[in-house]
């Protein structure tokens, strides 16, 4: 190699250069395998995560601006479902319909009876019926009638019958069925 220097180049110092040129080359390869080719997986690694991340953002983006109306939906199903439980609710409330049946015909100026039938059980509501007899002027029976049906509780009146008139005073008797809403427990369900 000393002869390389001094203008002269042998064989040996060809040697010398393939030898640094090969270790140069395994470097290289060495390189490109070892580190390069890593950080290239790593890379598609990452840009396979980052595609699915911008795809959940997307997602994420997509159900927040949708979010207002879905609470809004969320709100008025709501106010159906308690609609509905105070129309037909779980919990029995007998002495307070009787009250109400009362009130309803004192206002109307009739005499009223009512008696209690056999209840009918299903797997969801339980029908509750009254013998209803309604005694007073035709107008002021037709009224509580009416005052029923459009009662906030769900009441159904079936076998209505009307007895003529006798000294100005009409007679009524009709089933009046209401209802009890009966939740079902997460075990029965099943």
């Amino acid at each position: 190699m000393s002869d390389l220097f001094k203008g002269t180049i042998t064989s040996k110092d060809w040697m010398a250069v393939a030898a640094v040129l090969g270790i140069t080359a395994l470097l290289v390869v060495g390189f490109y395998v070892g580190v390069h080719q890593n950080q290239r997986e790593e890379l598609t690694t990452i840009s396979a995560s980052n595609a699915q991340v911008l795809q959940d953002l997307r997602k994420a983006q997509k159900i927040n601006s949708s979010i207002a109306g879905l609470r809004e939906e969320t709100k008025k199903i709501e106010m159906l479902v308690g609609d509905f439980e105070e129309r037909l609710p779980s919990r029995r409330e007998i002495p307070m319909l009787f009250s109400k049946f009362e009130t309803m015909a004192a206002d109307e100026n009739i005499l009223v009876e009512v008696n209690p039938l056999t209840r009918d059980l299903d797997d969801r509501k339980e029908t509750i019926p009254y013998s209803i007899t309604a005694r007073g002027n035709f107008h002021e029976v037709c009224s509580f009638i009416n005052r029923l049906e459009q009662f906030k509780r769900y009441l159904k009146i079936t076998n209505l019958h009307v007895e003529p008139t006798e000294n100005g005073i009409s007679t009524a008797n009709f089933t009046l069925n209401t209802y009890r809403f009966i939740k079902q427990d997460a075990e029965t369900q099943s």
